[in-house]
């Protein structure tokens, strides 16, 4: 038998010793590649923003590749190309951070997990520690 076959053998062994069942391991696995495909469908997401003028719109996609940039005839019209340039990575870093913010939102919905931002009290993260080491009770 090789490593990963044993890995797996002891994986197992160990789950029946606690008293999991092929259903309830069934289930789990299933809710894990539901969450999984949620999460990799977030890579189908995009979004759109505009530098300050609103004349320059750019779209980025949830994997982060912009995929459009669109000048109005206004922009083309009115900025000379340095600022028609700040316009354009404007839109695009603008488009970023929503990008950001809503790829978050998403996986804060998905995971039902409101605390992604707030690590643990001092205090706590010591007593876990602590007790992952067994230096408490």
């Amino acid at each position: 038998m090789n490593a990963d076959a044993e890995a797996i053998a002891a994986a197992a062994d160990e789950a029946r010793r606690q008293g999991y069942t092929d259903p309830s391991l069934r289930a789990v696995r299933e809710r894990v590649d539901g969450l999984a495909a949620r999460i990799a469908a977030l890579r189908e997401e995009s979004v759109e923003a505009s530098d300050a003028t609103g004349t320059v719109t750019a779209r980025v996609t949830g994997d982060g590749e912009v995929a459009e940039v669109y000048l109005s005839p206004q922009a083309v019209r009115d900025l000379d190309a340095d600022q028609l340039g700040a316009a354009c990575l404007e839109a695009v870093r603008q488009a970023q951070t929503r990008l950001s913010t809503t790829l978050t939102d998403r996986i804060r919905e998905i995971t039902g997990n409101d605390g992604v931002d707030q690590p643990p009290a001092p205090r706590q993260a010591l007593d876990e520690f602590l007790r992952g080491t067994g230096a408490v009770g």
